[in-house]
């Protein structure tokens, strides 16, 4: 498995990406695996393991661009 750091990380916008106030974007768990080129299921299991920071919103999980960021960085 590829080992990230915040420059070798894609910088390019992922499609669906939405930008909320103050410019927040905010991806979907299969929008941050998709940029990652990982299964979904890994996200999923970061985010559960406590080490990817997102959001519970009803049944949807939401991910600021700033987390995964953040959680590329170490």
């Amino acid at each position: 498995a590829p080992s990230w750091s915040a420059s070798s990380a894609p910088s390019a916008a992922v499609a669906g990406e939405v930008a909320g106030l103050d410019g927040l974007t905010v991806l979907t768990p299969g929008q941050a695996a998709a940029l990652l080129s990982v299964p979904e299921e890994d996200v999923m299991a970061s985010i559960q393991a406590g080490d990817l920071k997102a959001r519970k919103i009803g049944s949807a999980w939401r991910i600021a661009r700033s987390a995964l960021d953040e959680f590329l960085r170490g």
